[in-house]
């Protein structure tokens, strides 16, 4: 067994590295935590232009596949570098989708709708899952909010809270539409708190 990086997988390290050196991170950061979020979306877009977000998505939505190492190493460096934004909640976001799609015609069709989007960086999503704050909700182009074995959508939250990290900005979800219930909803979000710990701890 192999655990040691591959070459390819530490020339990925190096080119996130040196883009995000040179791509004017911590001025994007001030700015999200202003409230300011053209910026940090303009490095999103980079992000995934480097295929980071298409890690996190099956093929069959137009990502690279689920390559959990690939996922970790570019972590590391968003980490490294103090990227701003739900960037731990989109690719959670994503592998709950894809446990949902597989599970059923409602789960399918979100699957569908929001994968190739959060691929190809055009979806930047917020997950709430057992609490009651989202992260960047006032930036996310939707939030999933998961209670149990429901889970809605909603692009509506309440007023920011305070946090004691000024660029994650916390509010709560309001309302919304629901996309699916049962089971699979449960299955899919203990999948996606997972990946979120990894992603994090990364």
């Amino acid at each position: 067994m192999r655990f040691l990086l591959t070459d390819e997988q530490r020339e990925l390290a190096r080119a996130l590295d040196g883009m995000l050196g040179a791509a004017g991170v911590p001025a994007a950061a001030r700015a999200w935590a202003s409230g300011e979020h053209n910026p940090g979306r303009a490095l999103w877009a980079r992000i995934a232009q480097a295929g980071v977000f298409g890690l996190a998505v099956p093929e069959r939505y137009a990502g690279a596949g689920r390559l959990p190492v690939e996922l970790v190493v570019s972590f590391v460096e968003l980490g490294r570098h103090a990227v701003p934004g739900p960037v731990v909640e989109t690719v959670a976001s994503a592998a709950f989708l894809t446990r949902l799609g597989d599970a059923g015609a409602d789960g399918a069709a979100a699957a569908g709708e929001w994968l190739p989007r959060i691929a190809a960086g055009d979806a930047v999503l917020s997950l709430a899952a057992g609490a009651p704050y989202a992260l960047d909700a006032d930036a996310a182009d939707a939030v999933l909010v998961v209670e149990g074995d429901t889970v809605r959508r909603t692009d509506a939250h309440g007023p920011v809270q305070p946090s004691l990290d000024p660029v994650r900005r916390l509010s709560r979800p309001l309302g919304g539409t629901v996309l699916a219930r049962g089971p699979a909803v449960s299955a899919a979000a203990a999948h996606a708190r997972d990946l979120a710990r990894l992603a994090t701890a990364a």
